[in-house]
């Protein structure tokens, strides 16, 4: 393959469209007793700092936010919204024994008041 003025380009491959790793995420089970949540390649600035810090990705019917805070590499926040309408939020945190868990912090439905 050439370019306009015959220098070699290079061809698009599997690699070039690879995905960054994604939490593990299962929101059927997702809940107070979960463990902690890695979040390696985070791609989103959701607090407008200029440093990536979350993820938004699709995991069964629900589309999940996770967002690492603190760039520990552990998310802080998970918020997700199911096809349904239905979301719950929820925060990371680890008791004074070491043991991870989750609070939700919210939840209800889109478009109910």
């Amino acid at each position: 393959m050439h370019d306009s003025e015959g220098e070699g380009m290079s061809m698009a491959t599997a690699d070039s469209f690879m995905m960054n790793d994604l939490p593990d995420i299962d929101p059927e089970h997702f809940g107070h007793d979960s463990d902690a949540v890695a979040l390696t390649d985070p791609t989103l600035d959701i607090d407008g700092d200029g440093i990536l810090d979350s993820v938004s990705f699709q995991s069964g019917d629900a589309m999940i936010v996770a967002t690492d805070m603190d760039g520990d590499g552990t998310a802080d926040n998970v918020t997700m919204v199911h096809e349904d309408g239905e979301y719950e939020a929820w925060e990371f945190h680890r008791g004074e024994d070491g043991q991870p868990h989750w609070e939700q912090t919210d939840q209800g439905a889109l478009g109910q008041d």
